[in-house]
């Protein structure tokens, strides 16, 4: 399975996901911020990051933007989790950096089928 790294500021939302990916055979680091985010990518690559888009501090926009300029995490799939209300430009911004994006409320095996294919495209 896949070294995940899931990025959120809600420790409620995090820590059931995690459960949720560990379950399903996917090791999982977390991190509560874009911050926290760079430290954990560098320390343990990812296969996939999966983060939060709007966070105090780096949001997970920035957070992918720079990995992606990185040489060593370019090939790095990142996909978004974010609510149904965000504004349809940052939907853009998703698609034109190559990232993908699941729509909050989800159930959880459709994050885990998102992850499963980003892994695999990869």
């Amino acid at each position: 399975m896949a070294r995940v790294l899931l990025v959120d500021d809600e420790p409620v939302l995090r820590s059931a996901l995690r459960q949720y990916l560990e379950f399903a055979g996917h090791d999982v680091d977390e991190a509560p911020d874009g911050d926290d985010a760079l430290v954990q990518a560098r320390r343990q690559r990812p296969d996939i990051i999966v983060s939060d888009v709007l966070m105090p501090g780096r949001d997970g926009m920035s957070l992918c933007r720079e990995l992606r300029a990185d040489p060593d995490f370019a090939d790095v799939p990142f996909l978004f989790i974010t609510a149904r209300n965000t504004q349809s430009d940052l939907f853009d911004e998703i698609e034109r950096i190559g990232a993908g994006c699941v729509i909050k409320p989800f159930e959880p095996d459709h994050l885990l089928a998102a992850i499963d294919d980003a892994v695999k495209k990869d």
